[in-house]
């Protein structure tokens, strides 16, 4: 099954881009316009490994759709960049996944299993890893897709503050000692939940509360640091504010979709936070390093997981972490 992305041909120079910043009627995928915007992202950030980028928008407004057509021009042009996609538990996502850019691995913890039905038989196989911070030493490859299926199986929040604070801090380790396959790139949905501003976190004991804002001064400190060893994070989140504010402001590419919000810290972009809670569901806004955004893009569209069939997930996930 394919979505509706035609191929292009030839890359934007900047300044045209800037010529086409502003407010405008949406632009299908098959205008001129939207081919230099198009060849502008794959070749300075698709093809350019280690360089971030976070979507932002409400609930329902296309975030993970966006997601999706990122991994569709990774598989297409950087076919050598290994993804590392966080599965949330979310609409059968990983059916999604298998159905466009399969053969997937995925990756689950002890006692946690996944069941899938779905209307045909997909390329997909499981493999365990003893934590969240074991999945720096699996085995990571580009010739299939990476899936950790970490969070549908840790129900108490506790745990999954601690698991995941010390999954990312064993990622900065090991990048710095070469440790991962590179290019990575990692794909986590709603990250707010891993970066949290203050007030948004997990986090209620006092422990939790060290090892989150550890692992927040972890990723804040390396997540520049990440881009020179070729280690990408795509993130999303519903609001800019909820992420803490030294790690969101690392992320130079931003794809942004309905109800998008900026705070002080993005003065340009705040400026236009009625534009872009006046976009339609389909349409994204592109934003480039330099804050140049581009008139709203008509995105493609791929099936949801939960009509190709359905992911059960079954056990959970409780051991807990000295911190």
């Amino acid at each position: 099954m394919e979505a509706t992305t035609p191929a292009y041909n030839q890359p934007p120079d900047l300044p045209d881009l800037d010529a086409l910043d502003g407010d405008e009627a949406p632009l299908p995928f098959d205008s001129d316009a939207s081919r230099m915007w198009y060849w502008a992202f794959v070749k300075r950030f698709i093809q350019n490994p280690g360089q971030h980028l976070c979507t932002l928008g409400r609930t329902g407004t296309g975030k993970t759709q966006g997601l999706y057509w990122m991994v569709d021009l990774f598989r297409e042009y950087a076919p050598d960049e290994a993804i590392l996609w966080f599965d949330l538990g979310k609409g059968s996502e990983i059916l999604t996944l298998a159905e466009y850019f399969g053969p997937c691995t995925v990756w689950t913890l002890p006692g946690c299993d996944i069941n899938i039905t779905a209307h045909r038989e997909y390329d997909i196989e499981f493999k365990e890893v003893a934590s969240c911070r074991d999945i720096w030493r699996a085995s990571l490859t580009a010739d299939r897709l990476n899936i950790a299926s970490f969070e549908p199986f840790i129900l108490d929040p506790t745990t999954y503050t601690r698991e995941i604070s010390h999954m990312f801090i064993d990622l900065v380790y090991a990048a710095h000692r070469r440790q991962i396959y590179r290019p990575l790139c990692m794909i986590a949905d709603e990250f707010h939940n891993v970066a949290p501003a203050w007030g948004y976190g997990y986090a209620g004991e006092q422990s939790e509360k060290q090892a989150q804002n550890r692992a927040i001064n972890y990723i804040r400190r390396n997540i520049q640091k990440l881009r020179n060893e070729g280690i990408r994070i795509i993130a999303s989140t519903h609001e800019w504010n909820q992420m803490f504010q030294g790690v969101r402001t690392s992320f130079e590419w931003m794809l942004l979709r309905r109800g998008a919000k900026f705070t002080g810290d993005e003065p340009k972009l705040r400026q236009y936070n009625p534009r872009w809670g006046g976009m339609e569901t389909e349409e994204a806004y592109l934003v480039l390093p330099t804050r140049t955004y581009s008139r709203p893009l008509k995105m493609p569209h791929y099936v949801e997981g939960d009509r190709l069939g359905t992911v059960y997930y079954d056990g959970i996930y409780e051991t807990e972490i000295e911190v």
